[in-house]
This record gives structure tokens, sequence and C-alpha cells, in this order.
């Protein structure tokens, strides 16, 4: 790993330190509060390559690449504003590609008493009741009902709290449920964002269709209604191109034509483009 991507690390270590503690941030990251200390005051030597890439990696902080802002970026953002001021709770449903994640972790990294957790197919209950204060900063110890309880109490603490669960549609029933105690608990006093794809909405609707145990009491919550976003658009690869040093209008034309309305594939043919630069020059 290279000093200067060390100093972007660094710089966003110490970003996310401003919006809430060191302690918690080391906590985060899967590190000691010593180690986070070192980075922040420039005490690099001690510190091995794979602790920098596991700080990188818990932090989502993302290395040589520019977030631009798209229109399904500026339209999560202003319902993610708007639902955290006002402590109301909405969903996402929409297919994989289109920038929500993307959005989230931004977001997350701007502003203050913003949860983030993206969700995995393999966790249980308790698992996911660690990630969750995990994503707090908080320690993971204990039974799946006191760190349910550590969470509710470190989030009626906060002011104006929003907890945006992504990939929610990967979880089992019963973790999923757990949005309805955590709403219950908190009074309107918390936000939520739930995030997923098309098959989010499908099992809701579904679920609601056939009665089954908590999803009426879900979509209740989320105003019986999802978000839905646009396709990606030729402006949007611009903004894209354009921020990470890519202006070639064919360049960005084809890239645009080769994205298949996902985001992941834009950047991705954004660094190939770099990369055959690179290797053009050298030759």
């Amino acid at each position: 790993m290279t000093n200067e991507q060390k100093k972007q690390i660094q710089e966003e270590v110490i970003r996310q330190v401003s919006l809430s503690s060191q302690v918690k941030i080391a906590n985060k990251a899967g590190v000691s509060n010593a180690t986070i200390s070192q980075m922040i005051n420039g005490k690099w030597k001690s510190i091995a390559d794979e602790m920098w890439r596991k700080v990188k990696i818990k932090l989502k902080i993302e290395l040589d690449w520019v977030t631009a802002p798209t229109e399904n970026l500026k339209k999560l953002t202003d319902y993610l504003i708007e639902a955290q001021n006002q402590g109301i709770s909405f969903a996402v449903s929409d297919e994989a590609g289109v920038g929500k994640s993307e959005a989230y972790k931004l977001y997350s990294k701007m502003n203050k008493n913003v949860i983030y957790v993206e969700c995995k197919t393999i966790w249980n209950t308790k698992d996911y009741m660690q990630a969750l204060v995990t994503a707090c900063g908080l320690d993971d110890y204990g039974t799946t009902k006191k760190l349910s309880d550590r969470f509710t109490d470190y989030l009626a603490e906060l002011e104006n709290p929003i907890v945006i669960i992504d990939q929610i549609d990967k979880l089992k029933d019963g973790s999923m449920e757990f949005f309805i105690d955590v709403y219950n608990d908190l009074s309107n006093s918390c936000a939520f964002c739930l995030s997923g794809v098309h098959a989010f909405e499908k099992r809701i609707k579904r679920g609601v269709s056939r009665d089954k145990t908590g999803y009426k009491e879900i979509f209740s919550r989320i105003g019986k209604k999802f978000l839905h976003l646009k396709k990606i658009t030729i402006e949007d690869v611009r903004s894209i191109c354009n921020a990470n040093g890519v202006t070639d209008p064919e360049e960005i034309d084809s890239i645009f034509c080769k994205s298949d309305n996902d985001l992941r594939r834009v950047k991705k043919e954004v660094q190939n483009y770099f990369i055959k630069q690179r290797n053009k020059n050298a030759s």
C-alpha cells in the first residue's frame, strides 16, 4: 500500500472520527484505539499494510475513486435527509446497480448519527444484532437480548438518528421483524430506511397477502409504499466519468453503452480505461 493511499485512509478516518468518536471508529474498524490514534497522528511505521487494508474495508473507504452526484444519489439523499429530520421511515426496492448502496455509504460517512448496515445471507439473528451494534461503534459481546438492548439504548440517546438497513431482503423473517421492535421502542424518535432489490417489495407484499406474522406491521411502518429509482442516464455516466478523470466524449458514450444500467459496470469500465492508458503509455 502506497503512502498516498494511506494518506487517503488517514483523511477519511479523521473525518469519520470528527462525526463520532475515536473509540467508536476503532470498534467499527475492528482495530485498537491505539491503531486509529497512530493513523491519525502520522505514526505509520508500526502499522502493517494488512491493518491499513482492514480499516479501509471495515470503514468502507474508497481509494482513488470519486462518488459523483447521479440523479438516484441526489434523490436518495433528499429522502434520507427528510426522513432523518422528521424521524420517519421509508423503504426502497429496486434492481441492483442503480446506486442504492453507494448513496447510503456516502450519506453515512458525511452525516452524524447515521447507522448503516449491509446485510448478509448467512446471518442469523445474533449475527445481525452484532452487526448493528458494531455499526454504532459499540462492543458486540453478550446475548442477543443484551445486544438488542444496547442498540436500542444507544439510539435513544442520539439526536435524530437514522438506521439504514441495506440489502434487507437477505435477512430471515425473525431478523427482519426486529425493525418492528426498535420502531415501537423509539416512538418515532428514530428514522429507518429499509432497502433491497425488487424481491424485497415482492416478499413484503406477498407476506401481507398471506397474513404472515410481522409483514403487515412492517408494511404499515414504511407507509405502505416503496420508493423506486430511475434507470442510469448518459448524464449520470458523464458525471461519474468527469469526476474520475475521463473526459473524452467518445469514451464516455462507449462506457454508457456498456453499462447495462449498472453503476458497478460503469466503475469497472472507467478503471479499465486507465489500465489501457497506462499500458499504452508504457509501450
